[in-house]
């Protein structure tokens, strides 16, 4: 019996109220702008993250972890600085067998154990260009690096997975294969 008259009270109060006040009945918002420090966190001028579509660029002069590193895409607009990046990372044998780790775990797949474009991947792609062209000898350092960062036409961006200075030993690895492919 209790139960039935709790029921029919609730539908009393449902049908009582009108469309305005239901559609304004309390959420969890409501809840949190009790506590009054959490009122002016949530109505706060900062940017609310899920409604920003596009993530905020770092504030400039700033050092993000993973070092600080030109944000540079490959576009025509980009190439003069690009093409002017310096490999800092010098071609020592530590930096060349770290850069034949990345490679082997990040590019060997497409481009294959000599850079020929010869990788597992390919035989289904038949897309992955050689490393070993004269074409791509021509690209600079930087070039290479940022391709491996940004990505480009068919290739993903790898920024997220090999990170700053093993860019480089990758950089300084492709350069070896080049070398050894003359």
């Amino acid at each position: 019996m209790k139960r039935k008259l709790a029921v029919l009270g609730l539908c009393l109060v449902a049908a009582g109220c009108t469309a305005d006040q239901w559609e304004r009945f309390p959420g969890p918002d409501d809840v949190i702008a009790l506590v009054p420090w959490f009122v002016t966190m949530h109505r706060g001028i900062a940017i609310q993250p899920y409604k920003w579509p596009i993530p905020r660029m770092p504030v400039e002069g700033t050092v993000p972890v993973t070092g600080n590193e030109p944000v540079l895409r490959v576009t025509p607009a980009n190439l003069p600085a690009i093409d002017a990046l310096r490999n800092p990372v010098e071609r020592t044998a530590r930096s060349i067998e770290r850069g034949h780790d990345r490679y082997d775990i990040f590019c060997l797949p497409c481009h294959g154990a000599g850079g020929a474009g010869d990788g597992p991947v390919n035989e289904k792609l038949l897309v992955t260009p050689s490393l070993l062209t004269q074409r791509a000898r021509d690209l600079t350092d930087g070039y290479l690096y940022t391709y491996i960062r940004h990505g480009g036409a068919i290739m993903p961006a790898y920024g997220a997975r090999i990170f700053g200075e093993d860019r480089w030993h990758v950089v300084n690895y492709v350069r070896l294969l080049q070398g050894a492919a003359q």
